[in-house]
This record gives structure tokens, C-alpha cells and sequence, in this order.
């Protein structure tokens, strides 16, 4: 095979990226753009003033986006092998920040009501994140560094707060959060810690700090 037909068919070999957009409505933006092999972004606008980004660099890498409704934005950013991304947003002004560094991080954020914010990064191999929002000015945020960590976390109400970190291998939290108000921090450093937050009501605080392997947290707190 001669240099140029290497090169033509390695060029083209490395376009076999796939996106497909479906907009209806108005004034809805999308931007997707892909670098590499094989990555794939759909994304679906029903509405108003909705706007989705998505960025891919590298192989294999997977994004779907739904919004419906009004102003609601949508930011996917995801370098390395085979990270995954689903994106819900049904409401007005949901906001929702994922960027993923590494190999088959996973993540999945779904928003339904007005104002409710979540940003996600993952950083590392094998990370796993569900962010389900159900209200109006709820926010989440979650930051993973390392392998394996899983974080849930659950939302209904209004302006509940969660923070979620880890750092390490293996640690798992799940926060639920059913009020109004409610603050939730979560901080694991190590391997293989476990906590878990419910919050029912109206105003609870709640941190929850773990350095070290295997340790377990259960925090309840109801009026």
C-alpha cells in the first residue's frame, strides 16, 4: 500500500464518529464536536431556547441528551475510551455540566422542574454517577478521582444542596435528599468507603467526612 492510500484510509478510518441532532421548536442550539473513532452523540430539543454542547476526543465515547422545555442547558465534555453520558432535562432553566476524563466513566443526570443545577466530573477508569433531580433551585455537585467510586444521588424538593467527593478506589455514597433546604457534604478519601445521607424535611445539615479503607457512614435526619 502506498503512503497516500495509508493515509487516505487511516483519515477516513478515524471519521467513523456518528451524531445525530433532532430539533423542534425555537431558537434551540447544538453544538456537537467529535474527534476520533467511533464516538457517538444524539440529542433530542423540544422547546424554547434550549442549548446543548458536546464535546468528544478520543474512541468509543457515547453521549444522549434530551431537553424539553424552556432555556434549558446542557454541557457534555468527554476525552478518553469508552465514557458515557445520558442527559434529561425536562423543565425550565435545568442546567447540567458533565465532563469526563479517562476510560468507561459513567454518568447520568436527569432534571425535571425549574432552575435545578448538577455538574459531574470524573476523572480516572470505571466511575459511576446518577444525579436525578425533581424540583426547582436543587443543585448537585459530584467530583470522582480515581477507579470504580459510585455516587447516587437523589433530589425532590426545593433548593436542597449536595456535594459529593472522592478521591480513591472503590467508595460509595448515596444521598437522598425530600425537603426543602436540606445541605448534604460528602468527602471520601481512600478505598472502599461507604456512606449513606437521607434528609426528609426541611433545613437539615449533613457532612460526612471518610480518609482511609473500608469505613461506613448512615446519617438520618427528619422533622
Amino acid at each position: 500500500m502506498s503512503a497516500l492510500a495509508l493515509m487516505i484510509a487511516t483519515v477516513g478510518f478515524a471519521q467513523f464518529n456518528d451524531s445525530d441532532v433532532l430539533q423542534i421548536g425555537i431558537l434551540n442550539n447544538s453544538d456537537v464536536d467529535q474527534t476520533g473513532l467511533l464516538n457517538d452523540a444524539d440529542l433530542i430539543q423540544f422547546g424554547i431556547l434550549n442549548d446543548s454542547d458536546v464535546d468528544q476526543v478520543g474512541a468509543f465515547n457515547g453521549s444522549a441528551t434530551l431537553q424539553i422545555g424552556l432555556a434549558n442547558e446542557s454541557d457534555v465534555t468527554q476525552t478518553g475510551i469508552g465514557n458515557g453520558s445520558l442527559v434529561i432535562q425536562l423543565g425550565a432553566g435545568n442546567d447540567s455540566d458533565v465532563d469526563q476524563l479517562g476510560i468507561g466513566n459513567g454518568s447520568i443526570v436527569a432534571q425535571v422542574g425549574l432552575l435545578n443545577e448538577s455538574d459531574v466530573t470524573q476523572v480516572g477508569f470505571f466511575n459511576g454517577s446518577a444525579v436525578v433531580q425533581l424540583g426547582a433551585f436543587n443543585d448537585s455537585d459530584v467530583l470522582q478521582i480515581g477507579a470504580f467510586n459510585g455516587s447516587g444521588v437523589l433530589q425532590l424538593g426545593i433548593a436542597n444542596d449536595s456535594d459529593v467527593v472522592q478521591f480513591g478506589l472503590g467508595n460509595g455514597s448515596l444521598v437522598g435528599q425530600f425537603g426543602i433546604l436540606n445541605t448534604s457534604n460528602v468527602l471520601q478519601v481512600g478505598a472502599f468507603n461507604g456512606s449513606i445521607v437521607g434528609q426528609f424535611g426541611l433545613g437539615h445539615n449533613s457532612n460526612v467526612v471518610q480518609f482511609g479503607l473500608g469505613n461506613t457512614s448512615s446519617v438520618t435526619q427528619s422533622n
